[in-house]
């Protein structure tokens, strides 16, 4: 949000920027919000899937647009989910019909949930409806991939753009360190149910060659991941890590880094592999849609599906060789490439 909020001020706008003051992740107040948002106060809830949340989540979009209100602007930039955000938008709209509306899909709710059930029944139904029936009440819709649009298209009926996320700072090259005797491969991010921890298991003990694994983040299956992983290659656990410079030190001891996901989940991009692309590093990847059709285009890396053998020198070359690397970062991931296609669609909308 904050590269929108700066191209937003770089046309000479008066601009707002509206968040949640609670944590999805730590589920707790937030301590730290950026200067120039202002925090909604939002009902708290512990489970993911649970009345408490949905709750929290109309009544958060309820309060968002009564601030709209207060403001009246003459163009929103909405990211969605909450798909709860998505109705009353379509509320706003007919209210409003001469404000300009970009709507921004960041995630698929319930298409991206970790649960193993049928999704085309209630609640899930009702959920994706939240934003099925409104989104076509934009001016603009932003997909964060291009894997979106198979499902959106069915739902907005003109053009899709996509902007993927991005990264501040470019290209950071922090490879003077990793071995020469054994692969070394990193995983950054949470420890949760959505990652296939046994596939990655599964991947380095098919790997004909030494392992260092490093790992760095946390979760409710750390110990039993670090566990099994201990069994099959050398194992280093930096627990979660925030600092940049950190980061890339531990990233300069890497020749690649893992993006392995249960394949039940309706995901085309993650963070990891941004944060992987832009320090110049290879990836194991199994997502299908744009960071499969990345690694493909700029042999990045290995897309993985039935076959989980990977060639740990060739992985070990790319490392080395790792200009198209930088060159996918940043023709992908940039700041420029993000604030060009931001500042690109607002003009349009705004003409």
């Amino acid at each position: 949000m904050g590269f929108v909020y700066e191209a937003c001020k770089s046309r000479g706008y008066d601009t707002v920027a509206l968040t949640s003051d609670f944590s999805h992740i730590k589920k707790e107040k937030r301590t730290t919000v950026p200067h120039f948002f202002k925090a909604i106060p939002t009902r708290p809830y512990k489970k993911n899937l649970s009345l408490n949340r949905i709750l929290s989540h109309i009544r958060f979009a309820e309060d968002c647009f009564a601030q709209i209100e207060k403001e009246d602007p003459d163009l929103i930039w909405l990211m969605v989910p909450a798909n709860s955000l998505a109705k009353e938008a379509g509320k706003y709209k007919a209210k409003h019909p001469e404000k300009k509306m970009i709507i921004d899909i960041i995630d698929m709710w319930p298409e991206s949930l970790p649960v193993k059930v049928n999704k085309n029944v209630f609640p899930f139904s009702y959920w994706r409806s939240l934003r099925a029936k409104n989104i076509s009440c934009c001016d603009a819709l932003i997909a964060e991939c291009d894997l979106y649009h198979s499902i959106l298209k069915k739902e907005y009926d003109r053009n899709i753009t996509t902007i993927h996320w991005a990264r501040e700072g470019g290209c950071i090259s922090s490879r003077s360190a990793y071995p020469d005797n054994a692969l070394s491969l990193c995983y950054i991010g949470s420890i949760n149910n959505i990652i296939d921890t046994e596939k990655i298991v599964s991947i380095i003990k098919q790997i004909d060659f030494p392992v260092i694994a490093h790992i760095i983040g946390e979760g409710e299956k750390t110990e039993s991941f670090l566990e099994s992983l201990k069994k099959e290659c050398e194992v280093v656990y930096h627990g979660p890590v925030r600092d940049k410079e950190k980061k890339a030190e531990i990233f300069g001891q890497c020749h690649g880094g893992i993006n392995i996901y249960r394949e039940d989940l309706y995901i085309g991009l993650t963070v990891k592999c941004i944060d992987y692309f832009q320090h110049g590093l290879p990836i194991i990847n199994n997502i299908k849609g744009d960071t499969w059709n990345l690694v493909e285009q700029y042999c990045a890396g290995f897309n993985l599906s039935d076959d989980l053998s990977i060639d740990a020198r060739k992985m070990m070359m790319m490392r080395n060789d790792n200009q198209s690397i930088y060159d996918l970062f940043n023709n992908n991931f940039s700041k420029e490439i993000f604030l060009e296609k931001c500042l690109k669609t607002i003009d349009e909308v705004m003409k």
